[in-house]
């Protein structure tokens, strides 16, 4: 089954020192790329060496942008000139980028579009919804009531910002910006935030401290699906023997629903692992999990599993190639193994150094509490499009 096609427009800082796509695209694009055959345009100053790496990394199908200016190009003024000045960015609209755009329009199903400077170059034609994410609220940033950019400059802004929006059929947010477009005026039912459709998945609990576990290993996942499950039958078989021989007195708790007679007859015939069938999420601080264990060799929605993992604060043991495969920039915030013997060793320090383990549990909860936002408007997005183009 080929996918649908989704055009995604954003539009990259003016200085140069910035990375070329913000956290929030770049969760966003990761979650829709495994439903969806992107075509990414970048408006602004970007390299092709840039736009590359973006093809890459980011699981897209084709990027536009980094043209040269042309005699084309079309000069802006007014409150658009304001805001690609705040960006940073030239006050024009590349007429080669915007052909790029318009000449392909008929092909996609529907558009995003997560940028007040990419707003030109939404095209005309699109079969399918049009949507904004709204990343922040350009007119109520702080730097706008500064020095030239205050008093009505800033609510000419706000009108251009509202006016960019209404253009689309819906708005996404997070639920920290949802008060703020109210207040901008948009209406409620255009607007669509996780404030008002939480979901279930969300992290509830999360540690305390080193003190607050016990010598046990954790894995939690949904004991149906034969990626998880194959997964987990790779820690079983080539880490579980190794490190539980090692560490005496090691635990490891399996958490998870509907898991079948024979993956139940595995389990057991493994000394200390524990299956729970069970599928709430405080279970795995009830039960005093030191370190959880994601190896994600198989899974597809490797995202979302890292992301929920990392706001509970349990430092995670993960594999090279779920980073390799997730297009997350998580950095240091989880431990990473680039071999079954290597998981082994990191577990093993996990488990045993305090110093190490609160380093890591910080990092882990700061940077996924970050993502977990954009990634479940990114799923809203997702379950908006799919249901719009079937």
């Amino acid at each position: 089954m080929s996918k649908r096609k989704l055009l995604y427009i954003t539009s990259v800082p003016g200085r140069r020192d910035l990375p070329p796509l913000s956290d929030a695209t770049k969760s966003v694009l990761s979650v829709l790329s495994r439903d969806f055959e992107i075509s990414l345009a970048v408006a602004g100053p970007v390299s092709a060496l840039d736009l590359n790496a973006l093809r890459g990394s980011l699981g897209v199908t084709r990027v536009a942008g980094g043209f040269e200016r042309g005699t084309g190009d079309a000069n802006i003024e007014g409150a658009q000139k304001l805001v690609h000045e705040f960006y940073g960015l030239d006050p024009l609209i590349n007429s080669r980028l915007k052909a790029a755009i318009q000449r392909r329009a008929a092909d996609f199903e529907s558009v995003v579009i997560d940028s007040l400077p990419a707003m030109p170059y939404l095209p005309l034609g699109v079969q399918g919804k049009t949507v904004y994410f709204a990343q922040s609220i350009v007119s109520d940033d702080e730097k706008l009531g500064k020095g030239l950019l205050g008093g009505r400059p800033v609510k000419r802004i706000r009108g251009f910002e509202y006016d960019a929006m209404l253009r689309c059929d819906r708005v996404f947010s997070t639920p920290e910006s949802a008060n703020a477009l109210l207040e901008l005026g948009l209406p409620l039912g255009k607007l669509v935030d996780e404030a008002t459709q939480p979901s279930a998945a969300r992290p509830t609990t999360a540690v305390s401290g080193f003190s607050s576990t016990r010598m046990r290993l954790g894995y939690s996942g949904y004991l149906g699906d034969e990626q998880n499950v194959a997964s987990l039958i790779w820690f079983l078989e080539n880490v579980w023997s190794a490190i539980r021989d090692a560490v005496p007195g090691l635990e490891f708790h399996v958490i998870g629903a509907d898991a079948s007679e024979g993956l139940a007859a595995t389990l057991a015939s493994h000394n200390d692992v524990v299956l729970h069938r069970d599928s709430r999420d405080r279970k795995i601080t009830e039960l005093g999990l030191r370190v959880m264990v994601e190896p994600l060799l198989h899974e597809y929605h490797i995202e979302a599993k890292l992301v929920n993992a990392m706001v509970r604060a349990i430092p995670i043991a993960t594999t090279r190639d779920a980073l390799t495969n997730s297009r997350l920039g998580v950095g240091d915030a989880v431990s990473v193994a680039d071999s079954a013997a290597h998981m082994v060793l990191n577990l093993r320090r996990l488990l045993s150094e305090a110093t190490l383990w609160q380093a890591l549990s910080d990092r882990s909860q700061r940077i996924g509490s970050t993502l977990l936002a954009y990634h479940e408007v990114a799923h809203s997005m997702r379950r908006l499009l799919v249901q719009v183009e079937s």
